[in-house]
């Protein structure tokens, strides 16, 4: 849990005095239902969050080829490791099963202390991995404090909510489009819009089995994680939801995966969480890639798929209202150039970024 629900929103959630770029809440809007954002500690210049994933033909071969084991060993239990990690799996569109780690640090120096401890590269870097029976994936995150936004609900704890190093308040955009952009604070003097050139167009040359790529993200890059839970849900609530709300999200979901080019979405990937044990949790959660935060609203506010969402999401807000069981919540960050690592090993080629942008075999 969070180390403090706050009664109010910290200055810096309403952005910096210098504001150039206009907030587009309206004067006077307020939402249907209040929402809630992390804080960082005042000493965090910024936040790392990394994605680490094995793929394979199934469960059983991934859980036998030893990342379950390095995961709990040198990631969860080792002495410099995250403030808290979320778990997941899915089939991805090549038929191959994924496992999947999202944690999170909130201490530099405890992130760079793993990250360059021997141990824990050792398995992953050994050079028979390019020809394992599974493939491995890690994305890891740099994202300063003024380039990240979250929305939550206050009784859900998901994310880095769940940790006891930030704190929780309520934040002052919600409800509305342009919310999202307005919860940045660097997007109220940066229009966070990336290279205005920058496109998504295959790479020759990455067949990504027996391979080991590290890719270089453009500037800009936006990563959300969207999450849905109907595990609080009465069966008239989950009919409801199964009726009214889960198609359009499955809709929603299946353009953005197959229309890379045309919606500028890198990859999508749409998980299920678990627990420690491996047993499934009652939530899904995308994890997307878009070119920037130009091109993620541009779904958002102007495509008919996500019209859809939103629309089926405000009406069972207010065909409910307070009684209402749906529990979402989301993470963005926009990453800058440099110090993010996207490592594909052994992984089919349409993993993650691994065929686009630039990029370093490192395998030879």
């Amino acid at each position: 849990m969070p180390r403090r629900f706050l009664d109010d929103a910290p200055p810096e959630a309403w952005g910096p005095p210098e504001r150039t770029i206009p907030v587009r809440r309206k004067p006077g809007f307020e939402p249907a239902v209040q929402r809630w954002s992390f804080q960082l500690p005042d000493d965090c210049a910024q936040l790392r969050v990394a994605f680490l994933g094995a793929q394979g033909p199934d469960d059983a071969t991934i859980e036998d080829d030893g990342f379950a084991d390095w995961i709990e060993r040198q990631v969860v239990g080792h002495a410099s490791g995250p403030t808290v990690v979320d778990r997941a799996r899915f089939t991805d569109p090549a038929g191959l099963r994924n496992h999947v780690v999202a944690a999170y640090w909130v201490d530099e120096a405890r992130h760079l202390a793993w990250r360059d401890d021997p141990a824990v590269r050792r398995w992953w870097d050994a050079p028979d991995r390019v020809r394992a029976r599974t493939g491995l994936w890690q994305e890891i995150l740099r994202v300063p404090r003024d380039r990240q936004e979250s929305i939550y609900w206050r009784d859900y704890p998901a994310g880095l909510m769940r940790s006891d190093a930030v704190d929780v308040y309520p934040t002052p955009y919600c409800g509305y489009y342009g919310a999202m952009r307005d919860r940045i604070p660097l997007a109220a003097v940066d229009p966070l819009d990336g290279p205005r050139d920058a496109v998504l167009a295959p790479r020759a040359g990455r067949d990504g089995f027996g391979q080991r790529w590290r890719i270089a993200p453009p500037h800009d890059l936006a990563v959300i994680r969207s999450a849905n839970t109907w595990g609080r849900m009465d069966d008239g609530q989950l009919a409801d939801y199964r009726a009214h709300l889960s198609g359009p999200l499955e809709h929603g979901m299946a353009f953005l995966r197959e229309a890379p080019v045309v919606s500028g979405c890198a990859s999508l990937r749409m998980m299920r969480t678990h627990d420690e044990l491996g047993a499934e949790v009652p939530e899904d959660h995308a994890l997307g890639h878009f070119l920037s935060l130009r091109h993620m609203e541009r779904w958002a506010e102007g495509h008919a798929t996500h019209a859809a969402i939103f629309g089926a999401a405000i009406s069972r807000y207010r065909r409910y209202g307070a009684s209402n069981q749906l529990r979402t919540w989301h993470e963005v960050f926009i990453l800058p150039e440099g110090d993010q690592r996207f490592e594909y090993v052994n992984c089919h080629p349409a993993t993650g970024l691994l065929r686009w942008f630039d990029g370093e075999r490192l395998d030879g």
